[in-house]
């Protein structure tokens, strides 16, 4: 996956501290909360209302010079699902906008770091992301129009899948066969069965 562009908080967060938009300590508590996990950076300080959602994408776009297409103004094309792996997009609030070629464009919920978007999993070949700047609300609301069901909908087959796995008769053998390993003599070669 290739990215051209080097994405993290820093810049956002020193934008906004510069600009009065939020204070410097509440941006260190949402830079903790993302850190422990879901949700980002950006999404924490949009759903703590500390900076307006628009507001951080158009100062997303401004400071990195990315278009900002939130998905409220542009309909993501569904054929750029294909080949993708939906549940890291619905991870990290990703709406894939559009293929060309190996160029995929990628709408981001305000901003994700650039290790987010250089590891979206493709089903095979190598492709370059394009990121535009979506809006939180937007892209969440998108997934849990579109990919929200799909995952839902996997759930079931997923769960009967491990079902099978586990009643094959080979699995009700592995707890034996792992005493059976770990009591193995080594001096020997056989099986030790004077367990101390």
């Amino acid at each position: 996956m290739k990215l051209h562009q080097r994405l993290d908080y820093q810049r956002l967060s020193e934008a906004l501290i510069n600009r009065g938009l939020c204070e410097s300590q509440a941006l260190r508590e949402a830079l903790q909360l993302s850190g422990r996990g879901n949700p980002s950076f950006v999404e924490a300080i949009v759903n703590a209302n500390l900076v307006g959602d628009w507001e951080v994408g158009k100062l997303v776009a401004e400071i990195y010079h990315l278009a900002f297409l939130p998905i409220d103004v542009c309909n993501p094309d569904p054929r750029a699902l294909e080949g993708l792996d939906i549940s890291y997009l619905a991870e990290h609030g990703l709406v894939p906008m559009g293929r060309f070629g190996t160029v995929l464009t990628v709408s981001m919920p305000g901003l994700v770091l650039a290790e987010v978007l250089a590891g979206i999993p493709v089903a095979e070949g190598e492709i370059t992301v394009l990121p535009v700047v979506g809006s939180v609300q937007g892209n969440r609301r998108w997934i849990e129009q579109n990919i929200t069901p799909k995952l839902r909908a996997a759930l079931p087959i997923a769960a009967a899948q491990a079902g099978a796995a586990m009643s094959n008769p080979e699995w009700g053998n592995i707890f034996d066969a792992g005493d059976a390993a770990v009591h193995f003599d080594l001096n020997t070669g056989s099986p030790d069965h004077g367990v101390a």
